[in-house]
């Protein structure tokens, strides 16, 4: 495991009569963690107990050794957030909104750090338009971008995909395992989300409704790279299916679907591309059950096992 970024022992949050979190403790390191949990599981109390926004009512937690609570403006220094479904002034140019959002961090020369993040994020030529006119995935990035402006220590990104199709969902969390490997920004995701995860993340961590289930290194759980399978419907599954076989994809055909088996990040690009150039429809794309979401129902099975 990397270096701790946070240390949590035996901590408890209630709220009247909701343990929001159970006697909790754990490690995290410095690296892509995936925070995995249903609604109301805890992962957004634990995140402002990180953040110093909320007090814990018993144990202990340090982050890059730092008290949030007692100290939560250093924290906050050192910590960004990009929370679900980001919204921006639509009249506002990217450009306009980032050099705002630069004065606001304080940052110095923010017209060359604005574009030297915007290179890595392949947004530059888009700076000059209104964020209204904007798609999801480009407000996403920009948001990147913004959290990105005062070099942070870490960043926590709240459902980074939740309003992304499929293929918008692969490139922010490509973004975010390219930042961590080229920049050595870490990142912790809070997702129910959970197809793409395992490709992205270092760290797994667990939470149902207040218990910590796990909190373990990917590869220890998973020592070879699965497939994300995604099934998809077109107006024509058979020519698909044939096209994307030609070109070296492994699909399978089945009766009113075809199912992508995706060993490389844009494999599901591919596809896109190959129906496009056939002048298929794609009516369909959902991501099959991953196999963090197996892990994740197999370690509460077991644990209500034991506790049952």
């Amino acid at each position: 495991m990397s270096e701790v970024m946070i240390n949590i022992r035996n901590l408890t949050k209630i709220y009247g009569k909701l343990r929001a979190l159970d006697n909790i403790s754990l490690d995290i390191p410095k690296d892509i963690v995936a925070l995995v949990g249903p609604n109301g599981s805890g992962k957004t109390t634990l995140i402002n107990i990180i953040l110093g926004l909320v007090k814990p009512d018993a144990g202990e937690i340090a982050v890059l050794g730092i008290d949030p609570w007692r100290d939560g403006h250093l924290v906050r220094r050192l910590i960004n957030v990009l929370h679900e479904k980001p919204s921006f002034p639509k009249w506002f140019t990217g450009l306009e909104y980032l050099l705002y959002a630069a004065g606001l961090y304080g940052v110095s020369n923010p017209r060359d750090r604005i574009y030297e993040v915007a290179s890595w994020l392949n947004i530059a030529s888009e700076l000059n338009r209104r964020v209204g006119e904007y798609s999801a995935g480009m407000v996403q990035r920009l948001g990147l971008a913004q959290v990105l402006l005062n070099e942070p220590k870490l960043i926590i990104l709240d459902e980074p995909t939740a309003n992304l199709d499929p293929v918008g969902r692969i490139e922010v969390l490509n973004l975010v395992k390219t930042l961590k490997k080229d920049r050595g920004v870490s990142f912790i995701l809070s997702s129910h989300i959970l197809p793409e995860l395992a490709r992205v993340c270092d760290f797994l961590v667990f939470l149902h409704y207040g218990r910590l289930l796990l909190a373990s290194d990917v590869k220890s759980l998973l020592p070879a790279q699965p497939p994300i399978e995604y099934k998809i419907i077109t107006n024509n599954n058979q020519l698909l299916f044939d096209t994307g076989v030609k070109a070296g994809l492994s699909m399978e055909l089945h009766e009113e679907s075809v199912v992508l088996k995706s060993m490389e990040p844009d494999d599901l690009t591919k596809v896109l591309r190959l129906a496009s150039n056939s002048g298929l429809t794609i009516r369909h794309i959902e991501p099959e059950k991953s196999i963090i979401e197996t892990i994740y129902l197999s370690v509460l099975k077991e644990r209500n096992r034991e506790s049952g």
